[in-house]
């Protein structure tokens, strides 16, 4: 259900009614009788409430109030800024909150962006939407090939590349941020939420994890009849689905497996299953290919946000509609992000040299040893002190010759990103320019710690894909997607650890192994055996090789657009690589292709 705010402005008849045809009827008037919020319901949920001068509506299925207990809610309130605490109690999931008082609007999205909002000025007027392709046709928006350029390469995992809209003259709201709309004035993002100070132990954590989880599983799944989930056999789908039986929820399961005979993860997958005695489906990872091959995969229609790291997702969502078509499914979670959440990430050994933790060198050089770390490489590591913007200005004057493979690199605020040999000087100066238009005012990362601005760097990304994933379904199919470990109180209580316990990775996701069911056995968590999925790499490679053969053996539109080299790619399927990294850049340009044709041809 495409949404569009609008500021008690004047809106020229054209505007107004190409809205009506696009996005549906004015569903909340302005007290001056002007449109403020239009849109369709769709089967969501819609409430709202009036205190005073004070309007508030919420829009979405994650959502357990009606309208009486939002107006109790919002009692005692009496302007837009003074929502937080209500607005974050409410916007999760899939859930929107909107609020108008005396002109000024607060338009707000989940803190890691599962759903979003963002603006653009049409005809004179600005607007706000939860669909960038919403804004894209009110304006007739062209793709940004900047952030075209940024596509074809790893940027979108750091920040603030992540965010940025692949349509000129669209501007997201970043995570945790609500627009700030005034009549004529350009919405102005705030920042709402911010990651806690990761001061506390695994101790005082695990109760409140575990409650955490319950509960944003609970929230997520009251409205479904019938839920599904993956069930891959890995730490965070497996704990996802223990908590669900906990809840007393018994889901559709689903496991993709692996041709490759050393992979284990059909084993604990199965064992999962049967202990917690769900419908339990197996569907070969191959069957995936087909999907990914498909025309339909990856355009404007499917991908209306553009091409991404999602891809591969986003092409998975017809395979799991079809393997979950006869359960009557209307919810399918995943357990994205935990590895981001509980896992290690590579600013670790940084932040925990820095912090005030007892033993932190003995434990930073023990580390150091089991990982096989050279010595040298690791002193110039820990002796970084770079800061976020110096880290943009390193991107702004690179070549991009190179990767950060290097673990001297482990600890920037901001890697750089992976441009394959076939991107064009244009496509570098792209990438060079973006970095140096986001240096420019002195920004600041998504958190003072740097470990936990990677984290939420990579949430961010989760956070698109979920979005996407369900831009991709398929209309009328009636199955939302979603990523319960991307719910605010999961997070906020993961951020939360000290660097010290988080660094203890025995077992690994000690918190996450901390919280979990009291049926859940340990011996998920110390496993030795877990699966590796470079194959399925290789094997999707193989795959799309003649693909690239017919996309660009005779130009392409990335090259049209001064991008890339269609000589080059077309010489580079048949390179061999031994980590499978250059067949993955090649695999999101196939896609990227395959999408910008698409917008070529609507």
């Amino acid at each position: 259900m495409p949404v569009v705010v609008l500021p008690d402005v004047p809106v020229p008849p054209a505007l107004t009614a190409r809205i009506a045809q696009l996005v549906g009827t004015v569903l909340f008037r302005h007290p001056s009788g002007r449109p403020w919020i239009a849109g369709t319901a769709d089967g969501r949920r819609v409430v709202s409430a009036r205190t005073g001068d004070l309007d508030i509506v919420a829009i979405g299925t994650t959502m357990t109030v009606d309208d009486d207990d939002l107006a109790r809610l919002a009692a005692g309130h009496s302007s837009v800024v003074e929502l937080d605490t209500l607005a974050a109690g409410l916007a999760e999931g899939d859930v929107l909150v909107f609020a108008r008082q005396h002109g000024r609007l607060r338009s707000q999205a989940p803190p890691l962006l599962t759903k979003s909002l963002c603006w653009a000025v049409v005809d004179g007027v600005h607007l706000v939407a939860d669909e960038q392709a919403t804004l894209r046709d009110l304006a007739g928006l062209r793709p940004d090939p900047a952030v075209v350029a940024s596509r074809l390469t790893n940027a979108e995992i750091s920040h603030p590349f992540g965010l940025n809209s692949i349509w000129a003259g669209v501007r997201p709201a970043g995570p945790g941020q609500w627009l700030d709309s005034r009549q004529d004035r350009p919405p102005v993002p705030v920042t709402w939420w911010r990651p806690p100070e990761p001061d506390g132990s695994l101790e005082d954590l695990v109760g409140r994890l575990h409650d955490d989880i319950a509960a944003a599983l609970r929230l997520r799944t009251w409205a479904h009849q019938t839920v599904s989930a993956d069930l891959s056999g890995g730490l965070d789908s497996t704990t996802l689905n223990f908590f669900l039986a906990g809840i007393g929820r018994k889901a559709h399961t689903l496991f993709l497996e692996t041709a490759d005979m050393a992979n284990n993860d059909h084993i604990w997958a199965g064992r999962a299953a049967s202990e917690l005695d769900t419908e339990h489906r197996v569907v070969p990872y191959a069957d995936l290919v087909p999907y990914l091959l498909d025309e339909r995969t990856c355009t404007v229609e499917t991908c209306p946000e553009g091409p991404s790291m999602a891809n591969t997702a986003v092409g998975a969502v017809p395979l799991v509609l079809r393997a979950m078509a006869d359960t009557d499914t209307s919810l399918h979670l995943n357990g994205h992000a935990g590895d981001a959440l509980f896992g290690p990430v590579s600013t670790m050994l940084w932040s925990l040299m820095r912090s005030g933790e007892r033993g932190r060198l003995r434990r930073t050089w023990r580390l150091r040893l089991l990982n096989r770390y050279r010595l040298g490489t690791t002193v110039r590591m820990l002796a970084s002190n770079n800061s976020y913007r110096e880290d943009l200005l390193r991107i702004a004057g690179h070549t991009f010759d190179g990767r950060d493979e290097d673990i001297t690199s482990w600890a920037r605020w901001v890697t750089l990103p992976n441009a394959h040999p076939a991107l064009t000087e244009t496509a570098r100066e792209h990438l060079r320019r973006a970095a140096a238009d986001a240096a420019r005012d002195e920004p600041a990362p998504l958190a003072a710690d740097r470990t936990s601005h990677q984290i939420l760097q990579y949430l961010v990304a989760h956070g698109n894909a979920v979005r996407r994933m369900n831009q991709a379904a398929t209309p009328g199919a009636g199955v939302l997607f979603d990523s319960p470990y991307l719910d605010r109180r999961i997070v906020e209580t993961s951020l939360a650890l000290r660097i010290g316990d988080r660094a203890h990775q025995r077992p690994p996701k000690p918190l996450l192994a901390a919280a979990r069911p009291a049926a859940m056995s340990l011996d998920y968590f110390t496993r030795t055996d877990k699966g590796d999925y470079t194959a399925e790499t290789f094997h999707q490679h193989k795959a799309l090789k003649p693909l690239l053969h017919d996309l660009f053996a005779n130009g392409s539109a990335l090259e049209e657009m001064g991008l890339v080299s269609a000589e080059r790619i077309v010489r580079a399927a048949s390179e061999f690589t031994v980590s499978g990294t250059s067949y993955a850049d090649l695999d999101n340009i196939v896609f990227a292709e395959r999408w910008l044709r698409s917008v070529h041809g609507t």
